[in-house]
């Protein structure tokens, strides 16, 4: 059997059944692609920088489906553990209607008995985040934050500078949709602190192409789907518009529908199947 379309690593993969090929591939399919490595490069370099004043923050901007959460994952998977040097917050978890303030307090540790007056940093902040090694923030559906009413906006963006300038240097970093970017002009000097980067949807070309190639060197399908050819490119952008959750899931369920009709490959049916059926195969 010629399995020379996967890596050498998983080829033994495509020698399980049809049930936990299935279960392989419902798992995260996700492969590096130039836009996603870039935004976790420029991760690594800003943490790394020293003696930077104010410190150095970023704006990841991208509409829904683009590949923040996974990126997002990803940071966490590598710094949230390390000493604890990345705190990580999400606005659309907010059960309780905290403050932007009061959610990024408790997203860096301190609790809310300890946070002190509304609108106030805490006495001893920049001592507690010495002692915990916290150096950064990283911020889910940052936009919500940015446009909110206008005073409140004004308090959020004061908050960011303030936490972002001497004496705390905690380098913010921002995920979320292109209005953000909008909402950051309302304050230049904090604007120019940021690094923004748009995660722009696929077009046709060699990276989408080698993209593709690579997640089809991860799957465990016994004969070459080819990817990359012509077909299934124009066939991907033409129902996906380029968006990385959409094109992920079409490949996806592309690739269970082809192991549970016994084809082995993905072809444009079983993608057509996918979109119909999804879950139901």
């Amino acid at each position: 059997m010629d399995l020379s379309h996967i890596k050498d690593a998983k080829r033994s993969l495509a020698m399980y059944g049809v049930l936990e090929r299935i279960e392989i591939i419902n798992k995260n399919i996700w492969v590096d692609c130039p836009q996603c490595s870039r935004v976790e490069r420029v991760v690594k370099n800003m943490l790394s920088a020293r003696g930077v004043t104010p410190a150095p923050c970023l704006l990841v901007c991208g509409e829904g489906g683009a590949g923040k959460t996974s990126i997002i994952s990803r940071i966490s998977s590598k710094y949230a553990a390390v000493d604890g040097v990345v705190a990580f917050a999400s606005l659309s978890e907010n059960p309780d209607n905290l403050r932007f303030r009061d959610l990024l307090l408790l997203a860096l540790g301190v609790p809310l008995k300890a946070q002190g007056g509304a609108g106030k940093i805490p006495n001893g902040l920049e001592k507690y985040l010495q002692l915990r090694k916290i150096s950064a923030i990283v911020i889910d559906e940052f936009h919500d934050a940015l446009l909110a009413q206008l005073g409140e906006q004004r308090k959020n963006l004061s908050l960011l500078k303030t936490l972002s300038g001497p004496p705390y240097h905690l380098r913010v970093m921002g995920f979320g949709t292109f209005s953000a970017v909008n909402a950051l002009k309302q304050d230049p000097q904090l604007e120019r602190r940021f690094e923004i980067l748009k995660l722009l949807p696929w077009v046709e070309g060699d990276e989408f192409r080698s993209f593709l190639a690579s997640i089809e060197e991860n799957l465990p399908l016994r004969k070459a789907s080819k990817l990359y050819s012509a077909e299934i490119v124009n066939y991907l952008l033409a129902n996906t518009k380029g968006t990385m959750d959409e094109v992920l899931k079409a490949i996806k369920f592309g690739a269970i529908h082809a192991l549970k009709n016994g084809e082995e490959k993905i072809t444009v049916e079983s993608m057509n199947e996918g979109f119909i059926r999804r879950w139901d195969y």
